[in-house]
């Protein structure tokens, strides 16, 4: 008989900061151009860091009026002993990047889609920054960091994240759409030249996703996150890449065939995944398995929940990832050297994370008569010790995780199965919640 744990599986406001650092931006008439002058509050910086290559789109560093050459490093321009209260000024060509690496900008309608080191150099001590951007007549920007109330001016205030960590910033001709989610809500820009049902459509499709992920939690766990839709044209399916972005705030960005009709972005699970990932703050490269089997799992059991995906699609669609999982794991890696070892391992990364998750939840609604959860000690977790703004380790997180439902669950999972040189093994997992394994698939216990 399946028992009723098979279906069960299935804000801050922005802050007025004008005191800190100051930062002011402006684009040239076409955007081609940035202006930047930073001035730092008190004792400047000993350095700025950048992308490695943004000094080949530098067109000048500037000191009191002054043209300087500053020594750089990997990224990293050393600042020369400045007096209290100084300023520097920068100007970068985004014309010319979008000319020569698309990786670093890219031309769109009205503008440019870049990522923020380029032009945005900053110290990474998390000093306190206000940046004030002034653009030409009617463009917009869209970027990670938060609109900072009480002034009339167009100005924000980042997350005082690793200046390493990267994001993305658009300037063009597009509206920022508010997509309501519980709690907060997203500011979505889908840009190039679109129809108005086209935004409707991805308003639509990033609403739904981020109101299923907000039911973990009650609410969406990061405030105002930006969301970047690209679209690149017809593809073989609706969203053929999209990831996470950390930098500066919470962020994802979708690439999409904006020709497909609104059910395939539904159908498909991308948004979902990229929007679980804001469930956790930042984990660790080396654990990259974590934070990739969180969105992998969820991205099923939320679809189910919220009827995109029938219960028995959902552990199926879970069941096929854990096959692929087990065909890529070699015998005797560890799933920790599978980790760093890149991306030639990633459905193992992915899919022994998401069997790791998948065996935690059953095991802590089991021991606690279903009145815990990885729903709730996630809760309990985000509620407690939400801290987006530095790295976390899957052992620190697991541990945390452990000390808030008063068990060992997570820690024993993690012993068990990351220094490992197997797959976790999901089958009396199965059994326990009622699925039947049959000719590679699964199917729900009609009994």
């Amino acid at each position: 008989m399946r028992l009723p744990l098979l279906t069960a599986l299935l804000i801050l406001a922005p802050m007025a900061v004008f005191g800190g650092d100051r930062y002011r931006v402006d684009f040239s008439r076409l955007a081609d151009t940035i202006s930047v002058t930073a001035c730092f509050e008190g004792a400047a910086p000993r350095y700025l860091y950048r992308h490695e290559q943004a000094g080949e789109f530098t067109q000048s560093v500037r000191i009191k009026g002054e043209k300087v050459d500053l020594p750089s490093r990997y990224g990293r321009i050393r600042l020369p002993p400045l007096p209290p209260d100084s300023c520097i000024d920068w100007q970068v060509n985004l014309g010319s990047a979008a000319d020569a690496n698309q990786r670093l900008a890219t031309r769109i309608e009205g503008g440019f889609l870049t990522s923020g080191n380029l032009w945005f150099w900053r110290d990474n001590d998390r000093r306190t920054l206000t940046i004030e951007v002034v653009l030409p007549d009617n463009l917009s920007i869209s970027t990670p960091w938060q609109r900072t109330t009480g002034s009339q001016r167009l100005t924000f205030s980042p997350s005082p994240t690793s200046a390493e960590w990267t994001s993305r910033i658009a300037i063009g001709s597009f509206a920022i759409q508010r997509v309501e989610a519980p709690g907060t809500h997203l500011r979505l820009a889908a840009l190039g030249n679109l129809t108005k049902e086209q935004r409707r459509k991805f308003a639509a499709w990033i609403g739904e996703s981020a109101s299923s992920v907000a039911s973990v939690y009650g609410e969406f766990p990061h405030p105002e996150t930006q969301v970047l839709v690209v679209p690149i044209g017809p593809r073989g399916k609706a969203v053929p890449f999209a990831r996470v972005v950390r930098g500066g705030g919470g962020a994802i960005e979708c690439f999409v065939n904006e020709t497909r009709p609104l059910d395939e972005f539904r159908e498909d699970w991308t948004a979902t995944h990229e929007l679980s990932h804001l469930m956790l703050p930042f984990i660790s490269r080396d654990d990259r398995w974590l934070s990739e089997g969180l969105a992998s799992y969820y991205q099923n059991i939320l679809r189910a929940r919220d009827g995109r995906l029938t219960e028995e699609q959902a552990w199926r669609k879970l069941n096929s990832g854990f096959e692929r999982g087990r065909d890529a794991t070699r015998h005797g890696e560890s799933l920790a050297s599978a980790t760093r070892s890149g991306w030639n391992s990633t459905m193992r990364v992915y899919w022994s994370g998401a069997a790791i998750l998948l065996k935690a939840d059953t095991r802590l609604r089991a021991l606690s008569e279903g009145r815990q959860s990885l729903d709730t000690a996630l809760a309990d977790f985000y509620r407690c010790c939400f801290e987006t703004d530095r790295s976390w380790s899957a052992r620190e997180l697991f541990g945390r995780l452990d000390e808030l439902t008063g068990r060992s669950v997570f820690t024993e999972l993690y012993q068990h199965h990351v220094p490992g040189g197997s797959f976790p093994d999901t089958r009396r997992t199965f059994e326990f919640l009622g699925l039947e394994q049959v000719a590679g698939s699964v199917r729900l216990d009609a009994e």
